[in-house]
């Protein structure tokens, strides 16, 4: 069986081994790109079959496998994120081999004289940069393959919202005619216009975290006004009993200062985190405690729940700090919008939020735990430690069923 050879061009010439592949399979199959620098270094080219659109290309190499013998070219390295992986798909392994060349990461690593090994990788070729966001915030070091729509410009305007101005490299037609490499800030790099075929790195500023802590936030540490904040040993069993998955969206409803968010965004990076408050002062605060704990994985929303709920995405957990007197609505979206086998924890401060909570999330199928946090700390008195106790505080755990 002729087996399809896969042939990755980098910036040099391929190599001996690769050059006679070319030149003795029957079609070579490629971009209009690549035809052209394989022909234009004296390659010897019999038949040609376009790699675009990809269907019809594969559709090809099926109706010819074991008949023609055929190559493929792409960039670089063919099996980091490049075609490699779909011919594997379609054709399996034993029918393929590989001979990589030089990928266009490797070479805009050396250009600007950094380590590779601890970068994170990511491919915005036909991919919303929405989605990738997070992802790329979450890293000190990226490497982000762009495309005609998610350019180097856009993404440094997206980016900018986040709050942190990366240092990035731009680097253009690597190994080409017209190579350039920019270095910038995202406030500079929002400004350029950038030649294809390109690609940036990102480097977060070094910024020292004054709260190594992984969790453990204290209530003095954490901005807030006035007493309004989840107390340590409550918010600690809050979060034990969210049982917060490694990934999801978490809703952080009548969120204070934020101090629950805040805890959940530290421990679990690759949690989105909406925190809803109706309060301008409050907002101030968890603006601040964001920005305090670097947890760029929340999303603040101003208004009054459940209005403030509509439009944001299904949770898998859902944290009540406070209602408003609006239990009733709240507790009726929560039943609406929480997927199946998620868990919604609500403190109640007083009996009668406790026992509206257990009857409308009870009534609505849910299965629920309830716990009495009482709490004594001690303090000095006269030279001497006594334990002084705070109010106790209802939490209501619910976990809606995986059929609902």
């Amino acid at each position: 069986m002729n087996k399809l050879y896969v042939i990755g061009i980098g910036p040099r010439c391929p190599g001996e081994e690769a050059r006679e592949i070319i030149s003795s399979r029957d079609v070579v199959i490629a971009s209009k790109r690549h035809i052209e620098r394989v022909q234009g270094s004296g390659f010897r080219v019999q038949g040609v079959f376009p790699i675009s659109p990809l269907e019809e290309a594969l559709n090809f190499i099926k109706e010819n496998m074991g008949r023609k013998r055929m190559v493929v070219l792409a960039s670089g390295d063919p099996l980091f994120f490049g075609i490699g992986r779909r011919l594997l798909e379609e054709f399996g392994k034993e029918a393929i081999e590989f001979i990589p060349a030089l990928s266009s990461m490797q070479l805009a690593f050396a250009k600007i004289k950094e380590p590779w090994d601890d970068a994170y990788f990511i491919s915005l070729h036909g991919r919303a940069m929405e989605g990738a966001i997070e992802e790329v915030k979450r890293r000190d070091k990226v490497c982000i393959l762009t495309d005609r729509e998610n350019t180097p410009e856009n993404i440094a305007k997206t980016l900018l919202g986040t709050g942190l101005d990366y240092e990035a490299f731009v680097c253009e037609r690597l190994g080409m005619e017209g190579e350039r490499i920019t270095q910038g800030r995202m406030s500079e790099i929002c400004k350029g216009e950038f030649a294809d075929p390109n690609l940036m790195i990102l480097k977060k500023p070094s910024v020292k975290d004054p709260f190594p802590a992984l969790f453990g936030l204290s209530e003095a540490e954490i901005i807030h006004g006035q007493g309004l904040i989840t107390k340590d040993e409550v918010r600690a069993i809050a979060i034990h009993k969210l049982r917060l998955p490694q990934k999801g969206v978490l809703w952080d409803i009548g969120s204070g200062s934020g101090s629950v968010a805040m805890e959940a965004a530290r421990l679990i990076p690759g949690l989105k985190i909406y925190a809803i408050e109706r309060d301008k002062g409050q907002i101030f605060n968890i603006s601040e405690n964001k920005r305090r704990f670097l947890a760029y994985n929340i999303e603040i929303v101003q208004g009054e729940a459940p209005e403030a709920l509509s439009g944001l995405p299904r949770p898998d957990r859902i944290f009540i700090g406070g209602s408003g007197g609006r239990l009733e609505g709240i507790i009726e979206t929560v039943v609406r919008g929480l997927l199946p086998g998620g868990r919604v924890v609500l403190n109640a401060a007083t009996i009668e939020t406790l026992t509206s909570g257990i009857k409308l999330l009870e009534g609505n199928g849910f299965a629920i735990e309830v716990l009495e946090v009482s709490i004594a700390r001690t303090k000095r008195l006269g030279g001497k430690r006594h334990l002084k106790a705070l109010n106790p505080i209802f939490i209501v755990v619910g976990e809606k069923g995986r059929e609902a």
